[in-house]
């Protein structure tokens, strides 16, 4: 978990997504972000995202996280589902944030917002 509980999430963690209104009283949004090196995935209900060495980028939201309990269980739910823990330095902090291993036959977001995804696809 991140020293200065500073996150940034792509997925269902970020503003008016499901994850998020579990968790949004303890979470103090402080910017959005395009993150480069990054590719993005549909997974079905959530997403993903991979290390990328093209220019892709993907819709971030950096977060506080104000609970320490709720920080452990949020980053239990993303281990049980099989991300894994890495950071990224974002405006000179270290971030931390949740990757995938493997693509499988998952369908990219190439436009790199999940929010705008899942929304457009759920018509």
């Amino acid at each position: 978990m991140n020293k200065n509980s500073l996150y940034a999430f792509y997925g269902s963690l970020r503003k008016g997504m499901s994850n998020y209104e579990l968790y949004k009283e303890a979470m103090v949004y402080l910017y959005s972000v395009h993150l480069k090196g990054f590719k993005l995935y549909s997974m079905g209900e959530y997403p993903c995202i991979v290390k990328s060495d093209t220019d892709k980028t993907i819709v971030a939201e950096v977060v506080k996280i104000t609970n320490p309990v709720i920080e452990k269980e949020i980053h239990d739910m993303e281990i049980e589902e099989g991300y894994f823990y890495d950071e990224v330095t974002i405006q000179n902090d270290q971030v931390g944030i949740y990757l995938y291993n493997a693509i499988e036959n998952f369908i990219e977001v190439k436009e790199g917002d999940w929010v705008t995804f899942f929304r457009q696809n759920k018509q």
